[in-house]
This record gives structure tokens, sequence and C-alpha cells, in this order.
């Protein structure tokens, strides 16, 4: 009987999806909302992402989350939106389209779209066009790993290389719900991108991957596969 394996590898109609998107952009939203950043991870946006490439149907990324080896395994989820993205999006290329969540509007006792009203909830950094408005190139992040007797394989995310040649990294996350990592810079999460990199001091792919909470010898490795 062989060990038992979790094999989270994008299914071929998702990972088809990838190759129209070394093209230009015309942009990249993002749903607004509570959790959108956190001082802890200064840089990193929690959110579901919408790509829209300028040929063919916009792209979510999100995350799929597999309980299994006494934790949480996940891989990136893409999906072709069948209609134009809804304006309740905001946007990283155009940062004063903030878009809309609900709240209880205490008056009517019903929820209401409106602004978010605080800055964690939205992007107001400076308009990410100049580097993603065309992507060059992009790499799919596969985690392989192994607690036990079990072990996984999963595709994480993906790493983007702009026009001007810098990185970019989308990257599937167990929470919340259906959000993934994008970070326009990798920072400390460079050392998934570049196993040469020095590592931060406390800061290891298994911190970067979501397992350091682990005490159960769980080992985890990267593997960069070029695309499409």
């Amino acid at each position: 009987m062989s060990d038992p394996h979790v094999d989270l590898k994008l299914p071929d109609p998702e990972r088809a999806l990838l190759g129209p998107l070394v093209a230009p952009w015309h942009d990249l939203l993002d749903a607004p909302g509570p959790g959108f950043t956190s001082p802890l991870d200064p840089g990193a946006y929690r959110t579901s992402v919408v790509i829209v490439p300028a040929a063919g149907p916009a792209i979510r990324v999100s995350s799929v989350v597999t309980s299994a080896f006494g934790g949480e395994l996940c891989r990136l989820r893409l999906e072709a939106l069948p209609h134009a993205p809804p304006p309740s999006l905001g946007s990283f290329f155009h940062p004063s389209r903030t878009g809309t969540i609900y709240a209880l509007a205490p008056e009517r006792g019903v929820a209401a779209a409106e602004a978010p009203e605080r800055a964690e909830w939205r992007y107001e950094g400076v308009s990410l066009a100049p580097r993603l408005g065309r992507i060059s190139g992009m790499r799919l992040l596969r985690e392989r790993g192994r607690v036990g007797d079990g072990s996984w394989q999963a595709d994480r995310g993906l790493a983007l290389t702009g026009a001007d040649g810098a990185l970019s990294l989308v990257l599937a996350v167990a929470e919340p719900a259906e959000a993934a990592l994008f970070l326009p810079s990798p920072g400390l999460y460079r050392t998934l991108l570049d196993p040469a990199a020095t590592p931060k001091p406390g800061v290891t792919v298994r911190d970067l991957l979501g397992h350091g909470d682990r005490d159960d010898g769980v080992e985890t490795t990267i593997e960069l596969l070029p695309l499409p």
C-alpha cells in the first residue's frame, strides 16, 4: 500500500488560462474590505484578484483550501469570468477606484454599498500599471511537502515579471476564505522566488508557506516552473 499523497496541482482547464496572461493587461482588480492589509505583513494584500487582460475574459485568482495531515493545504484557483468584472471591485492600476463594500445602514437596518472608509480596507499605493501593464514572464510556484508518511504537492503561486523586469507574486493562502496574497514587490517572500537569496532571520520557506506554527516536523520545498 502506497503512502498517502495529496495532489493539488492546477487542473488542466485552469492551467490553460495562464498562457494568455503573458501579455498586456488592462487592469488588476481587488476586493476591498476588512483584512485587505495587515500591519504585520506590510506591502501585502489579502484579496482575490481579477486580472483583466487586453484580450480574452477577465480571470479571477483566489485559493482552494483542503484539510490534510493535521493541517491545511492550499493551491491557487483560476476562473474565467463570464461577464465583465463588477464595479464593486477596486483597482491596483487606478487607485482612485476604491471599489465598494456592503455595510449596515443603521437608519434603514439594511446593508448598503459604500466606499471602504478605512485606509487599510483599500489600496492606497501608486498605480501598478507601469509595472504590470505588460507581463513579460510568468512562473508557477509549486510546493512539495512531507510530514510523517504523508506527502503533497500544490501549485501555490504565480511569480510575475513585469515590463521593467521587477517581480511580483500571487500566493495561495489558507485564510481568509477564497483570498490570495498579492505582493507587488516580494519583500520577505523573495526567498520563495530565489533559492539563492539570503533568508531573513526567522523567515523560512516553511513560515512563508503558512506551516510555521506546526510542530509535527513538516518539510517543504519549492519548485519554480516556467509558463506557459
